[in-house]
């Protein structure tokens, strides 16, 4: 009886054991699963912050905040002094100034005139400068506008005028506190050849804002006798020939105008070589006689 009694306890202290070596097993796995789905969506939650990282990268502006721009355009017309005018009221609208001009004929065709201009445009009105000579009765025939960003060049000279200053200021106090000839003197050549250096740095700075703040615009007007609106070579073949024949027309005429004014030039040396000689001739004509 008390045998029957121990084998049944042993058994069943057996199952139990069992049973919650079981349960144990199983809490384990599920946290472990737990485990691996946070991993799993640490993960995820790192992939996407450096996804969105790098698209904030992406949105940063390519261009820094100090620019130099340059702007080249380059007009056709058949009105060239109303074009003139319509140009030069523009510079002083928007409060650009000339720089330099020039005007010329074309060597290949006399008749036609062209003038170029290089302004600088307040950089703030540039848009609206360029957007009121759309209004100009002329084709343009091309437009270029380039950048170049020098921020970092820009910052590396302030930084560099700032060291400068620093040293500038070093060094006064310590001519104040020198007591000998060599060491003033030392001090001193130290010291001009800083202010020296610190200002050629300054002018670059001054010359970098009056590049940034005054855009540099290239204007080229050309004089033509008439202009297409497509300058393409799809235009209508008719349209073609009567540009053509028109401008043939033009050149003949210039080429007759020319021609007038080259015989003006050479009339008073014609008229000269032909007294000369006609005396020759007179004084041959004599000495045969005789």
């Amino acid at each position: 009886m008390s045998k029957k009694y121990w084998l049944s306890l042993g058994l069943s202290l057996s199952l139990l054991m069992v049973a919650c070596s079981n349960r144990e097993n199983e809490s384990s796995d599920d946290s472990m699963e737990v485990s691996d789905e946070q991993l799993s969506e640490d993960m995820d939650i790192d992939i996407e912050t450096e996804e969105g990282a790098a698209s904030v990268e992406q949105s940063e502006p390519l261009i820094g905040e100090k620019v130099i721009k340059s702007v080249d355009v380059g007009y056709e017309t058949t009105d060239f002094q109303e074009s003139i005018d319509y140009i030069e009221k523009t510079i002083e609208k928007h409060g650009a100034y000339i720089e330099y001009s020039n005007e010329w004929n074309d060597s290949a065709d006399q008749q036609y005139r062209s003038k170029n201009y290089t302004l600088r445009v307040p950089t703030e009105s540039m848009d609206a400068f360029l957007d009121e000579l759309e209004g100009m009765d002329a084709y343009k025939e091309n437009e270029m506008i380039s950048s170049e960003d020098v921020t970092q060049s820009y910052r590396d000279t302030e930084a560099r005028i700032k060291v400068l200053g620093n040293k500038e200021e070093r060094l006064n106090a310590l001519l104040e506190e020198a007591d000998s000839v060599e060491a003033i003197i030392q001090i001193e050549d130290s010291l001009s050849e800083t202010i020296a250096e610190r200002e050629s740095l300054q002018s670059i700075i001054e010359n970098y804002d009056s590049l940034i703040d005054y855009t540099m615009v290239n204007i080229t007007l050309t004089e033509r006798s008439t202009i297409a609106n497509n300058r393409g070579e799809d235009r209508p073949f008719l349209e073609r020939i009567q540009e053509a024949f028109i401008n043939s027309a033009y050149t003949f005429f210039y080429f007759l105008q020319n021609m007038v004014v080259w015989i003006v030039y050479v009339l008073p040396f014609t008229f000269v070589i032909g007294v000369i000689i006609w005396i020759i001739f007179i004084f041959k004509k004599k000495k045969q006689n005789k």
